[in-house]
């Protein structure tokens, strides 16, 4: 079978692109600007160009986003500059991205990233609000997040313009101020990762994701063309607690010490041989590749093997 270029990155299983531009990036300020296109999906932002990865950072990773003048083409302009953690754990990295929708790409990865709210921030932002924002505050970061409705009945708010004005007046502004970012954030639709229950019009507090702390701090999945290649970031665990279980399009992760523990599902984006695992660990990084299932052909019709073996 001919495989064809691929002209998009290959998305996970629960992966959506929230935008796609053309722009510039470069991970060291004395190298020059690589140009293609900038994806930012749910979980990445990726860099592409002509049917391969050139850069790409899970959102998870993130530690911090600024906006620096440098020279781009001649003359200085604004960029965005991203300050990830390194995959070693030894330190953070840096990439700066260039494009015309900056303010929105800004926006969007705060909103995405989960960035850095715990409970000293929160007390930091609550301490300088008044008692109903302060209510709306607290009631968001131990419930992660709530409809308009359910904010209002609160502190009995005379509508849900009081409430939407208070947010957007006074609880983002003073995070803004003191974090760097809004702390509040409304989705139309978007997943509970406690859960796994879709939430539809609600608000999320910035960061309350993070309170899971089963939740690994990276990881990455390549197609390799006749194989897949996950690679996830487990740290301060021994190789013989890891446990592997592949179930058809699903790789569940599990490792555990006296202080941390890990329980990752991953989907995949196609079924994979569970007798194909190749596992490898060194550094606090595991490597895992698996074989995908086989495809036939029989007279012009591509076909899985896969609709068989497990009917």
């Amino acid at each position: 079978m001919v495989k064809g270029i691929r002209k998009e990155p290959l998305l996970l299983n629960d992966e959506e692109i929230v935008i796609k531009s053309s722009g510039f990036y470069k991970s060291n300020l004395r190298s020059g600007w690589k140009p293609g296109h900038v994806y930012l999906t749910n979980r990445r932002l990726i860099f592409w160009q002509q049917s391969k990865y050139l850069f790409q950072i899970f959102l998870d990773s993130i530690k911090g986003i600024a906006v620096q003048q440098i020279v781009v083409v001649l003359k200085k302009a604004d960029t965005l500059c991203l300050s990830y953690k390194s995959l070693t754990g030894q330190g953070n990295s840096r990439v700066w991205v260039f494009t015309k929708d900056l303010e929105k790409l800004k926006s969007k990865i705060f909103e995405q990233s989960m960035l850095n709210a715990d409970q000293v921030a929160i007390e930091k932002i609550a301490s300088e609000l008044d008692s109903e924002s302060r209510s709306i505050l607290h009631y968001l970061w131990e419930n992660s997040h709530a409809t308009i409705e359910e904010l209002a009945s609160l502190y009995d708010a005379p509508n849900h313009m009081e409430v939407l004005q208070r947010i957007r007046n006074v609880i983002n502004p003073v995070s803004e101020r003191i974090v760097g970012y809004p702390i509040l954030v409304f989705e139309r639709s978007k997943i509970d990762e406690l859960t796994g229950k879709k939430i539809l019009y609600s608000w999320w507090i910035i960061g309350a994701d993070k309170k899971d702390e089963r939740k690994a701090t990276f990881l990455d999945l390549f197609d390799e063309g006749d194989y897949l290649r996950i690679i996830m970031e487990l740290f301060g665990v021994s190789e013989e607690t890891i446990k592997l279980t592949v179930n058809r399009d699903k790789l569940i992760v599990c490792a555990f010490s006296p202080e941390r523990k890990y329980l990752e599902e991953i989907p995949l984006p196609v079924p994979v041989n569970s007798n194909g695992l190749i596992k490898k660990y060194k550094n606090g990084i595991l490597e895992v590749r698996l074989s995908k299932m086989p495809v036939i052909v029989n007279h012009g019709n591509t076909r899985n093997i896969t609709e068989d073996y497990f009917k």
